[in-house]
């Protein structure tokens, strides 16, 4: 069974949603007429919706991931072109950071997830 829940602060669609420490993340995505830069977590165990910091690049069709405390935005598009670009969220600091490399190829919806991470993974 669907039971509703409180409403975002902003309308949104194509946005990127991901999970992370027991919270919901909506992050950037469009409005009637622009790309958002804004980002809102859901806290279940309240009940309310909250904004954080801006993404850096505004972008539809990202994919959110956590991994290692933080929360990744990858991937995307801007008004113009598709991306091959990731940034994360550190929530102790409540800013965001671009990741340094760039995908090989650029990609809209790419599906992400983090499952039994590599030893020679390194955030940053």
């Amino acid at each position: 069974m669907w039971t509703p829940i409180a409403n975002m602060c902003e309308h949104r669609s194509f946005a990127g949603v991901g999970v992370f420490n027991g919270e919901l993340y909506v992050v950037s995505g469009r409005n009637r007429s622009n790309l958002l830069s804004s980002v809102e977590k859901y806290r279940p165990s309240t009940g309310v919706w909250k904004t954080i910091a801006d993404i850096l690049l505004p972008q539809k069709y990202a994919d959110v991931v956590a991994l290692n405390g933080l929360l990744y935005v990858i991937g995307g598009m801007n008004e113009t072109s598709i991306l091959n670009s990731a940034e994360y969220y550190n929530p102790n600091t409540n800013t965001w950071a671009m990741v340094t490399s760039k995908m090989n190829l650029m990609r809209y919806s790419p599906g992400v997830v983090a499952i039994n991470r590599p030893k020679h993974f390194t955030t940053g």
